[in-house]
């Protein structure tokens, strides 16, 4: 849609500090749970605020994980950052959400 940031090149043009808005607008509507959200999709988001919160994570460096997968993974250049932020928050904090998953008896992602 025009206006986002739907690619890399989209991405890599912003200021340091609009990438940190933009990051921290996805990570709020990506992480808040919803009442109507499946388990499964409750339980991812959980598990990431904790995985956030255990790294001290802020957005600054949230924008700095997308710069880097862009940069260093070619495959990640057609995706807009919030798919690029689902990936790579989903390898990073796939213990937290691991976790989360055991505890009302759901096999790992």
């Amino acid at each position: 849609a025009a206006g986002y940031i739907n690619e890399k090149n989209g991405w890599l043009a912003l200021s340091p500090e609009a990438k940190g808005a933009y990051v921290q607008g996805i990570n709020d509507s990506l992480n808040y749970v919803f009442v109507d959200d499946s388990v499964v999709d409750a339980l991812a988001k959980k598990g990431r605020t904790e995985c956030l919160v255990a790294l001290q994570t802020n957005s600054s460096l949230l924008a700095d994980r997308i710069t880097q997968a862009y940069t260093k993974d070619p495959q990640m250049a057609g995706y807009a950052p919030t798919a690029v932020y689902i990936i790579k928050m989903g390898e990073l904090c796939r213990s937290y959400i691991n976790k989360e998953r055991a505890g009302l008896g759901l096999g790992p992602m």
